[in-house]
């Protein structure tokens, strides 16, 4: 049965009288009929709320949508946004893919679960280094499920005074409850960190106990995403609120030549995309996006058609080696260069790249003991 969750929640709602959920419900139940394609329920049932609900209640239902403040510093707890899944191409590995669609589908027929009595709680926690996509992940989700993501913001959440973390988590929490939308916990560890911690002071520690319950709290009608680059530091309770646990590793090889060509775009065709990929070994994502717009504004502001491919390869090259390599390199940073990629980097393209004849190149390779 279709929206059986807005449906059980109104009823819920309505037993206990609680006007101020059962209009938040009926709302929602409103707004997923109209993008069903009903607008004829959808409408009736906005007419029954302007008819039935207390001026009290119109407000609480409007105020809803805005997001809770810290009390003290009177910033946002979240941030907001809408996204469009074409505006957030990823590329995954097949294992993590799978995962990710199994995720996405079971969402997508949270009614149809719940009526049958497997129904899930919709949480995902994804895990890896930084630059991995763990953000863009969730981005991409919000886009495929086309619901807001609010995505909880720890620099205001957790509160110079520290009984007020609590507070600013429940708050966060008691708005994505009265709404259909994913709540993304970016930088979990910020604040879920191991309660046997012996660094951690006692309110810290009850802020983790404090966002256990808020999670335990919540219904299934709300996602919730989480995100950390060390995994090792939560509290282990804390893994046992996802359904999903999801690694996000460095991207493989065949990933990296997918991350080029959907980054290089237009320019794709004019570059050596298995020379790239193989001298990009331990990049990121991120990073390799990030060096590919550099190399792209550099074009746009020589006003080039063409990418310089070893101006890209340079940048990455010294990105890698995470040191300043010039055109006369030494033997040593000569060879480490040649090791990123033995089989592409021969003497001719180490030539092209350095600008320096085959014969210094080679001199160099074979020099030992030189520094």
């Amino acid at each position: 049965m279709k929206f059986l969750r807005e449906i059980a929640k109104i009823a819920e709602w309505g037993l206990k009288g609680n006007g101020t959920r059962v209009s938040a419900y009926v709302q929602q139940l409103a707004e997923k009929l109209k993008a069903d394609g009903d607008q004829q329920a959808a409408s009736y049932l906005k007419e029954l709320l302007d008819k039935s609900v207390s001026v009290a209640e119109i407000s609480a239902v409007q105020t809803q949508s805005r997001l809770p403040v810290d009390t003290e510093s009177r910033l946002a707890l979240a941030d907001e946004e809408t996204v469009k899944v074409d505006q957030v191409p990823i590329v995954l590995n097949t294992s993590t893919s799978k995962l990710v669609e199994e995720f996405i589908r079971f969402v997508q027929n949270a009614d149809k679960l719940e009526a049958h009595g497997v129904g899930i709680a919709p949480s995902l926690i994804t895990y890896g280094p930084p630059g991995s996509g763990k953000t863009h992940l969730a981005r991409y989700i919000a886009g495929r499920l086309d619901l807001p993501l609010i995505t909880a913001r720890a620099d205001t959440l957790i509160s110079s005074f520290l009984g007020s973390t609590s507070k600013n988590l429940r708050q966060l929490f008691d708005h994505v409850s009265h709404r259909h939308c994913i709540l993304f916990l970016d930088e979990l560890d910020a604040f879920a960190k191991l309660r046997d911690d012996a660094q951690e002071l006692g309110e810290l520690k009850r802020v983790v106990v404090s966002l256990l319950q808020n999670i335990d709290a919540l219904d299934r009608a709300t996602v919730i995403i989480a995100a950390t680059n060390h995994e090792h530091l939560l509290d282990p309770a804390i893994w046992r609120r996802f359904t999903y646990k999801l690694p996000l590793p460095l991207p493989a090889e065949s990933e990296r030549r997918r991350l080029f060509d959907l980054f290089l775009n237009k320019y794709a065709k004019n570059m050596d995309v298995d020379l790239l990929t193989a001298v990009s070994g331990t990049l990121s994502g991120a990073d390799i996006r990030s060096l590919i717009e550099t190399a792209i504004r550099e074009s746009v502001i020589a006003a080039s058609n063409n990418l310089d491919e070893n101006g890209l390869i340079w940048r990455i090259i010294r990105f890698r080696l995470k040191q300043e390599i010039t055109t006369d390199p030494s033997p040593a940073q000569l060879r480490a260069v040649r090791d990123m990629a033995p089989q592409q980097l021969n003497g001719i393209r180490l030539a092209s790249i350095f600008g320096i004849s085959r014969a210094t190149i080679s001199r160099k390779l074979h020099k030992e003991g030189e520094s």
